[in-house]
């Protein structure tokens, strides 16, 4: 029996220390689990620091398989080579859709995780009150003195990052006004879709959406993008789907979906 165990691919998925029963504080390490969950492969989640990691940057993994094991870096490679190895099925290919339908899932993910993501991530980091709560999130569980100095560590890096990046070069408005922009594009383009293109299964974007949708709407430290999302009953309609499917234990996610839902309803109502 543990002969056959061990013969089965499993993934270790390497990010940033995960709160439970919630998403990850990463974004690209909430995806990338969110692709593992759905394909059903053997998994688990282990702890890090970016420092620790190959490129610098979580999430990495090591894929156990065929008797040996591989170190990936980047949540788009890892989910390449599970594809390409024929570890995991390709939910695009499962849905049939066409070169023109992955060729704009591709865009929307590079407009995603490359603007939007970006963007979200300058709020939480730059924004002294925003920081705040970002801080006490990830690092509360910390003692003193080293919660204070590793924060501060982790907003200077996280910050030079971002202006590296050129997000951080913009205005406060500006970068808002590009968070605007997104939501606005986004909630059209769901309007009316159980998934992204209409397929009855969810494909590559629709796990990358959520990824990101179910990251920003755990914390309170992007409180201008989250207020959004919780008024588009759009978004919120796809988040609440996917989190029952892949992650029903994500108990305070769901309740904040439905008392956003709630509170929707009774502003409707008069």
């Amino acid at each position: 029996m543990s002969t056959e165990l061990e013969s089965q691919p499993h993934v270790i998925l390497w990010g940033v220390a995960k709160p439970p029963n919630a998403p990850s504080s990463s974004g690209f390490c909430q995806k990338l689990e969110a692709f593992l969950k759905y394909s059903g492969i053997s998994y688990e989640v282990g702890e890090t620091v970016p420092m620790k990691a190959p490129k610098g940057k979580v999430p990495f993994a090591d894929v156990k398989h065929d008797g040996k094991t591989v170190t990936i870096s980047d949540s788009h490679f890892i989910i390449r080579y599970l594809v390409e190895n024929g570890l995991i099925k390709d939910p695009d290919t499962v849905a049939g859709l066409t070169p023109v339908q992955k060729g704009e899932s591709r865009a929307w993910q590079a407009y995603i995780e490359e603007l939007l993501y970006s963007a979200i991530v300058r709020d939480r980091w730059y924004i002294d009150e925003n920081y705040a709560v970002t801080a006490e999130e990830i690092f509360g569980g910390m003692g003193w003195p080293m919660r204070p100095m590793i924060s501060w560590f982790f907003r200077r890096k996280v910050k030079q990052s971002i202006w590296n990046a050129g997000m951080g070069r913009h205005s406060q408005e500006e970068a808002q006004s590009l968070q605007i922009e997104a939501f606005e594009a986004l909630e059209a383009r769901m309007s009316g879709h159980l998934y992204f293109h209409d397929s009855q299964k969810p494909t590559r974007i629709d796990l990358i959406i959520y990824g990101f949708l179910a990251n920003t709407l755990a914390t309170s430290g992007n409180p201008y993008w989250a207020d959004m999302v919780l008024r588009s009953s759009t978004l919120l309609a796809f988040t609440k789907r996917m989190t029952t499917l892949l992650f029903p234990e994500y108990e305070l996610l769901l309740r904040r979906i439905e008392e956003a839902e709630v509170l929707s309803q009774q502003q409707v109502d008069g």
